[in-house]
Parts: C-alpha cells; sequence; structure tokens
C-alpha cells in the first residue's frame, strides 16, 4: 500500500511546529515574583500543582459574556490549557500558532483554553482588539486559576485528554519542549467523526 501524500493539517503542523520553536528559542518569561527567586524546582508536589495524570482543577474562569468554564464541559475532547500575558514575547508570538491549531484541528476534536495572566481588564482588552483574528477561547485571570494550576511563569501549558486527566505539562518553552507538546496533542486527538464513523 503506497503511502498517502502529507494533508495541509500535517504541512500546517509542521509549519506551526517550526515557527514556534523559532519563536520560542528564548524560553519562557518568568513572573516577577520568580525572576526574583530564580526557578528552582518547588520543595514539594503541592506547589508543583497538576500533575501527570491528576485530575485537573476543573473551573478555569469566565468568558467574556460571564460564562462560567470549566475543563469537565469538554470531556471527550482534547483540552489545551494555557497560561499567558500580553508582555510576555513569546506568548505574543506562541498565540497566533495556537489559533492555527484550533482552527487546522476543529473545535469538535481540540479546545484551547487561552488564560491571560493577572493583567488589567484594559490591557487584556487592548490585546483582543489589536489580535481581532484569533480563533481562541479567551479568559482572563486575575491570578485565582492560576493559583489553582500553581501557575509561576507564563507561557505555561497543560494538556488535558479526552478523559478528563492532565497528560503533559510544560512549564516554559525550549524546541523540544514545544515539539513534544504537539507530539502529545497530535497522539491524543481522537479521530475525525467522518472518518471514525467509517472504521
Amino acid at each position: 500500500m503506497s503511502a498517502r501524500p502529507p494533508s495541509p493539517l500535517t504541512h500546517t503542523l509542521r509549519g506551526w511546529l517550526f515557527a514556534t520553536m523559532l519563536a520560542l528559542l528564548g524560553g519562557a518569561a518568568l513572573l516577577p515574583a520568580q525572576a526574583a527567586r530564580g526557578d528552582a524546582t518547588p520543595a514539594n508536589a503541592t506547589e508543583q500543582g497538576p500533575q501527570v495524570g491528576d485530575l485537573p482543577p476543573d473551573w478555569l474562569g469566565l468568558d467574556r459574556d460571564g460564562r462560567s468554564i470549566q475543563v469537565s464541559h469538554y470531556r471527550g475532547k482534547v483540552v489545551l490549557v494555557v497560561f499567558w500575558a500580553g508582555w510576555c514575547e513569546q506568548c505574543r508570538r506562541e498565540l497566533p500558532q495556537l489559533s492555527a491549531l484550533q482552527t487546522g484541528f476543529g473545535r469538535e476534536r481540540l479546545q484551547i483554553v487561552a488564560i491571560n495572566y493577572a493583567e488589567p481588564q484594559r490591557d487584556y482588552e487592548a490585546f483582543l482588539r489589536q489580535n481581532p483574528g484569533l480563533d481562541l477561547l479567551t479568559l482572563r485571570d486575575p491570578g485565582t486559576v492560576a493559583r489553582y494550576y500553581r501557575v509561576r511563569a507564563v507561557p505555561n501549558a497543560f494538556l488535558i485528554d479526552t478523559r478528563g486527566r492532565i497528560a503533559h505539562v510544560q512549564r516554559g518553552y525550549t524546541p523540544q519542549k514545544v515539539e513534544r507538546l504537539v507530539r502529545e496533542l497530535h497522539a491524543l486527538l481522537p479521530p475525525p467523526a467522518a472518518q471514525a464513523g467509517r472504521d
């Protein structure tokens, strides 16, 4: 059987991976408190926050219409929860790439939740006005959700499988970490509905 040529989505995924690896070469942007103390490994598991295999904190915040968003709303899909900030250069470069992933894979299989961490409401709104093409569910967190997830640096990602458990945690970015995140996400995605119906 001859191999099928790569699909447009495969090209998009490869392009996203390459662009993101280049854009995020500088690593994660530390929050002020973390920058002051260094990026030391926390002393105990409680400070590390949710780990692979754990059920994540369910509540993710309120959307722009005031609706409560929860991880459990998306059971059966892969969920990627990403914490970001407008002042973070790596985040600004990453969000359009995540938007391309969301568009490419579709919301029937993947839900990306981009949580703005601890920025003033006016800065959050200004960022969204300047980036109207982002195909992402964006929330603003004054700090509550980040505390549940023990987020101390951005960008910061939690990949959640279709059963609602954490499959991958990514704190900070290097090209190798980005590549692994994309591989993990792709492996977790359920098959497209049309294909699943033919199997």
